[in-house]
């Protein structure tokens, strides 16, 4: 708030960002996001009537988002809209979220001792952050992995459970007939992968899902 008396004041450019900045700052602390006004920018001073100046943000806190944001305010003189002006925002997210310990190599398991959590400042969102570290634990890094970088899905896959060559226990479910039976995996994959196999005793070659490391299923109906 900025109260002056006289026929007119003038309101500096810092007394226009801390009016606006406490009620800005108490919106995203209401949007429950994590969310913090970092930057708040105001280009000029303004000359406005005499009176109680007082400020409204004309934004709801679900607008509120990340990174650089003009922040639209009515500026009141004793309780009445003089002006209207636009601030320039930067807005950061804070989160705590699962990081590797160390430097981890293409091609290495993530195990829990890999993973610790770190606090993040955001300046915009991060497509398939990974908030969960059950999410990459047993999984596998498709890309080197620096210590302390924000995690994303796409830099982990499943582990091999089938390598090519390898003897896999089938199970052949067919009209409420189960049977079991070995074959020899022509294609390695993951679960959930269809592969094909080959009987070692006909060699006939057919199509199997992996459904665990080392097993697979045939479904006919």
């Amino acid at each position: 708030m900025v109260a002056t008396t006289g026929f007119s004041q003038l309101v500096s450019r810092a007394q226009v960002v801390q009016g606006v900045k406490a009620p800005l700052e108490a919106m995203a602390v209401r949007s429950g996001s994590g969310l913090k006004v970092v930057t708040l920018f105001q280009r000029h001073d303004l000359n406005l009537p005499d009176g109680e100046v007082t400020w409204r943000v004309e934004l709801d806190s679900e607008s509120l988002k990340l990174g650089r944001q003009p922040i639209p305010v009515s500026v009141l003189v004793d309780g009445e809209a003089v002006s209207s002006i636009s601030l320039n925002a930067v807005i950061k997210r804070f989160v705590e979220v699962p990081v590797v310990r160390r430097t981890i190599k293409r091609g290495v398991r993530i195990t829990a001792d890999d993973i610790q959590w770190h606090k993040i400042e955001l300046v915009r969102a991060i497509d398939g952050l990974v908030k969960d570290e059950m999410d990459v634990i047993g999984m596998v890094a498709v890309r080197t992995i620096r210590e302390k970088t924000p995690l994303r899905t796409k830099w982990f896959r499943l582990p091999l459970a089938v390598d090519r060559g390898e003897r896999v226990r089938v199970r052949v479910a067919q009209k409420g007939l189960v049977i079991n039976t070995v074959g020899i995996a022509l294609e390695k994959g993951r679960v959930g992968d269809l592969i094909e196999l080959r009987n070692p005793q006909s060699h006939v070659r057919y199509e199997a899902r992996i459904s665990a490391p080392g097993q697979a299923l045939v479904q006919t109906w």
